[in-house]
């Protein structure tokens, strides 16, 4: 008894309290309920913890262990924000619990996510009440990210957006009188390239955003919705346009719609162990549309690696690609129903293997995008070949500042193309270690840039002119001093 006393009393001497207080930094308020997290650097012994801040915004993270530590907060409309981070948005500053340290007090300022605020008018510049508004991303191919109505007075706000460059189109719809109105972009007409993109920082509110809506013909089409393979099976039919969606039926039989803008359409009929999918350019009405509900077999997926089949898959990670944006990612299974259309595949970074390709049947070979995923369209009877290596290429290395090591340094390594427009193909952000030391395994061969900095500002394009370059080959492990870039 005497012993474990003893014992208790040398542990809670070492272990360190860690405090602070959230606060909002426009106004200056508590932040309550914000969620703390302390996370150990790599090579500390340690687990992670998170609390929730009180009332006042304050925390206390009781018996902290030695050594070094990122606190981070998060909170709903507000950018996830690190302590000592230089500004709102950047990777902030590790700290040390040394043994004698006892008590460390911090206090972390968060900053609103941004947002866009503007007004849908009419020819006589009036507001038009309880009108669609969408948020896309300006980079080709656009994705619907966000949707407002507006209010009594035309106003609309979007707010919870990252930092980023976007576009703003109204909805389509149909006015007192019957007039139809077309999606139509900021700033000008309903094609995207009139569209006036804008960027979006931390904290920011675009204003001002004034759309008049371009007066045209709305589009009906109209058909038939078959039985599906099974009876009595629950079955819908969606209408996807890229401003959105809407079931348009439930059941076998006759179906139509109303007040579809111009431009492609998808046609989605899902039941349980059924589905379809049709893609259309609307130009006119349609009718006599004929769409089932066939049986969708499970996906088949044929792995080759290095010119053989594993005898066993890799994890994969899926999301559906429509017309309106992309769906949740979720962890693939072996016996998942995978509705028709367009799905894209990724896999966690992993040390042993990287993907090369994805290939559907009858469909063409799918290289990675800039953001990881593999694209392919997937049929009723969907088989799949993905093509691994076992043999990955890995950076590793070490940042140091006047010839000692940086501890919890913010590495940042980009996989990039310099014979296209958009140079980036991918691009990493991770920590070092107590000692300075990073690693990143499972690279795909090609080329690459790393820099550390705790100022880095993903969409400066002259930053990675100061990075370190190099070229991996399959199976290379590179190894790279880095010098911490100072501000």
């Amino acid at each position: 008894m005497r012993f474990l006393v003893v014992f208790l009393l040398a542990f809670s001497i070492r272990a360190a309290v860690v405090q602070g207080v959230v606060l909002d930094e426009e106004t200056g308020n508590p932040l309550a309920r914000t969620l703390v997290t302390l996370t150990p650097l790599p090579g500390t012994p340690a687990g992670t913890i998170a609390l929730r801040a009180g009332d006042r915004g304050s925390f206390t993270i009781l018996s902290v262990r030695a050594g070094w530590y990122i606190l981070k907060t998060s909170r709903r409309g507000f950018a996830d924000t690190e302590a000592g981070a230089l500004r709102p948005g950047r990777a902030g500053l590790p700290f040390e619990i040394t043994p004698d340290t006892q008590s460390t007090f911090i206090q972390i300022r968060m900053r609103r996510l941004a947002a866009a605020t503007g007004t849908v008018v009419d020819e006589n510049s009036v507001g038009i009440p309880d009108w669609p508004v969408h948020i896309y991303t300006s980079k080709k191919p656009i994705r619907r990210i966000a949707e407002s109505k507006t209010d009594d007075r035309g106003h609309f706000r979007i707010g919870f957006l990252d930092p980023g460059k976007y576009v703003v189109r109204s909805g389509p719809g149909v006015l007192e009188d019957n007039s139809q109105l077309l999606p139509t972009y900021y700033k000008y007409g309903t094609e995207l390239e009139s569209s006036e993109a804008f960027r979006l920082r931390l904290g920011e509110t675009q204003t001002d955003l004034i759309i008049r809506p371009v007066k045209g013909r709305l589009l009906e089409i109209s058909g038939t919705l078959g039985q599906p393979y099974i009876d009595q099976t629950p079955v819908n039919l969606t209408l996807i346009t890229d401003t959105g969606r809407r079931v348009i039926a439930t059941s076998p039989g006759l179906f139509s719609a109303a007040g579809i803008p111009p431009g492609p359409i998808e046609l989605v009929v899902e039941g349980v162990q059924c589905g379809s999918y049709t893609r259309m350019l609307l130009d006119k009405d349609q009718s006599n549309i004929r769409v089932g509900c066939p049986k969708v077999e499970p996906l088949s997926i044929d792995w080759r690696s290095q010119g053989f089949k594993p005898t066993q898959g890799y994890p994969l990670i899926m999301r559906r690609a429509d017309l309106d944006g992309t769906g949740p990612p979720k962890v693939f299974k072996s016996r998942d129903i995978l509705v028709p259309g367009h799905w894209e595949f990724t896999t966690d970074l992993s040390p042993d293997y990287y993907i090369t390709s994805v290939r559907a049947q009858f469909g063409t070979e799918s290289s990675p995008r800039n953001d990881g995923w593999f694209g392919v369209y997937l049929s009723n009877q969907p088989r799949m070949m993905v093509t691994v290596s076992t043999k990955p290429a890995n950076i590793s290395g070490a940042v140091a500042t006047g010839g000692k090591p940086v501890a919890g340094a913010a590495v940042y390594i980009e996989w990039f193309n310099p014979d296209v427009s958009d140079k980036r193909l991918q691009l990493w952000s991770l920590r070092t270690d107590a000692q300075g030391n990073f690693s990143l395994p499972g690279l795909t061969p090609g080329r690459y840039r790393a820099i550390s900095s705790f100022d880095f500002d993903p969409d400066d394009v002259f930053i990675m002119e100061r990075a370190s370059e190099m070229t991996l080959k399959e199976g290379d492990t590179v190894t790279k001093a880095l010098e911490l870039q100072l501000p």
